[in-house]
């Protein structure tokens, strides 16, 4: 879904339990993307993955959160672009380094899968505010552990977060027209750069 995630180190019994997670997931996908979310049960995902129902819910609390299944990761990601950046980065330049990671994939032909599911099921679409305040709330909450007044923390946040909404939605309306390879990411990098310098130098350059 929104930033890329860290591969991390883990046990046997934890490795098992990711790969039975991501197949689920995976089928998931699958489904949705042949017959849309909304046609989708999670009975039949479960008979697809040969798992049973409770197995599924063990794993995804809801049938949206096999939709946006790479959140957890993506959560932690963001917490550590601010956490382990470099002693010369700033908070705005590790995130727009996280952001830019991004990009291929939201340009790959494939993308607009992903994006044709989500545009077709007002579900998905009202899940995807609930993933934003979530994430908007965990980058409050990072920018706070590291000296940032709450007030300020949270205003910033919601900045950021902005941001990325736009940029995830120009993403998936490029996909969705046709548009993927080297020149929408292009497009897609510059708008990037571009909303991190007013986010750094505010809009008096652009508003009147």
């Amino acid at each position: 879904m929104y930033f890329p995630a860290r591969i991390r180190t883990v046990g046997l019994r934890e490795t098992k339990k990711l790969a039975t997670r991501q197949h689920i997931a995976d089928v998931a996908m699958g489904l949705f993307a042949a017959r849309g979310f909304d046609h989708v049960t999670v009975a039949e995902i479960a008979t697809e993955a040969g798992v049973s129902d409770k197995t599924v819910f063990n794993y995804f609390p809801t049938k949206e959160d096999l939709f946006f299944d790479d959140v957890p990761d993506r959560l932690r990601a963001l917490t550590e672009a601010i956490e382990r950046r470099g002693d010369e980065e700033t908070m705005l330049e590790a995130l727009r380094r996280l952001q830019l990671r991004d990009v291929e994939r939201l340009t790959s032909p494939g993308f607009a899968h992903f994006a044709r599911v989500i545009e077709s099921s007002p579900a998905l679409q009202a899940k995807e505010v609930d993933v934003m305040a979530g994430f908007a709330q965990v980058l409050a909450e990072a920018l706070q552990r590291e000296g940032v007044r709450e007030r300020d923390a949270r205003i910033a946040s919601a900045m950021v977060m902005a941001v990325h909404r736009q940029y995830f939605r120009a993403a998936r309306r490029e996909a969705l027209a046709g548009r993927h390879g080297a020149a929408a990411a292009r497009r897609l990098r510059a708008d990037v750069i571009r909303a991190f310098e007013l986010l750094e130098h505010g809009l008096a350059a652009v508003l009147p």
